[in-house]
């Protein structure tokens, strides 16, 4: 800050505020220094704050309007990012003739720490609220990292959606989550959730958690977003989150965007994902590289060039529509 540093600052903030307890009262105190030091550095961001009636609260989100806009492109996150962090991305969006709105949905960001929203694996009723509330159809969608998941869910039963981008989807969150632990910890964690063994489930996953301080973060975080009191209850809201069941609902244009060197989602998810969607309009993969600098979990080594892929694919689609017309 004394040497006006300030998007720096604002991301240690954000840093800091990551990794502490959500019942650490500093927590609260973090996330607000966070959005005043980013209000300061994007000075237009607070004049484009939108609020987007949903149930009986609100989704916070903000609106990137583009006279000439050649379509509308509706952006969301997915576990554990904040709206604001992504600025740039929707402006370059923006920039590339698009009217963007971007939004928190259910236990993300705002919602959650201040309208106490927790999150949902129905997300085709958030971004329903969006549509309505905008009077929107033919829209594209793009979920970054947890909303690959999201994206997929909401298009396929949402029909207003035309193009779904999955920055780094997610076929199965709770696969996800136990990948880390190897085949063995994966198959004692399903014996003991599918015998409904709760107890001794919450024992052995409070004990790793005194061993391991990324898997307290992680069950800690988990519970906040969900809603919920108990590593039980946090898997067993995991486990709802695949795309196994609904993909052959997904009926749009769809782009899948990975990593070959993703930390958090395992490749093999990339190719069932695939599999899966077996009626959509047309399909596109795209699998990002080392020799790229893209490999890593949402193309954060390089995102400009997943940010081009996807611009891309949206002309090309829409072009190809304008021919069949």
């Amino acid at each position: 800050l004394a040497e006006s540093r300030l998007l720096n600052a604002a991301m240690y903030y954000r840093a800091a505020e990551f990794f502490v307890s959500p019942n650490d009262p500093d927590k609260h105190a973090l996330y607000e220094k966070f959005i005043d030091l980013i209000f300061k550095v994007y000075e237009d961001l607070p004049q484009l704050k939108v609020k987007i009636p949903y149930e009986n609260s609100y989704l916070p989100g903000y609106h990137f309007k583009n006279q000439d806009s050649k379509g509308t492109v509706v952006i969301f996150g997915g576990y554990d990012s904040l709206i604001e962090e992504f600025y740039k991305f929707y402006s370059y969006v923006r920039d590339a003739g698009y009217e963007v709105i971007a939004f928190e949905g259910p236990g993300q960001g705002a919602a959650l720490k201040k309208n106490k929203i927790a999150m949902t694996h129905e997300w085709e009723k958030p971004v329903k609220a969006v549509l309505d509330h905008f009077k929107l159809k033919d829209v594209t969608i793009i979920g970054v990292s947890l909303g690959g998941y999201l994206s997929l869910r909401a298009a396929a039963f949402e029909p207003r959606i035309s193009k779904v981008v999955a920055f780094g989807m997610i076929y199965d969150f709770f696969q996800v989550l136990l990948h880390a632990g190897g085949p063995k910890v994966r198959e004692m964690a399903e014996k003991l959730l599918d015998s409904n063994q709760v107890e001794l489930f919450n024992k052995i996953m409070q004990k790793r958690m005194k061993q391991d301080l990324l898997v307290n973060w992680g069950v800690n975080h988990g519970m906040y977003v969900f809603g919920v009191n108990t590593p039980f209850e946090y898997i067993e809201k995991a486990r709802l989150f695949s795309t196994a069941d609904i993909s052959k609902e997904v009926k749009c244009d769809v782009l899948l965007l990975a990593g070959t060197k993703d930390h958090f989602i395992p490749l093999e998810m990339f190719y069932k994902q695939i599999e899966a969607l077996k009626n959509v309009r047309s399909l596109t993969a795209r699998m990002f590289t080392e020799q790229e600098k893209a490999s890593s979990h949402c193309q954060m080594d390089n995102f400009k060039l997943a940010l081009d892929v996807i611009l891309n694919w949206i002309e090309q689609i829409d072009k190809r529509d304008k021919e069949l017309r």
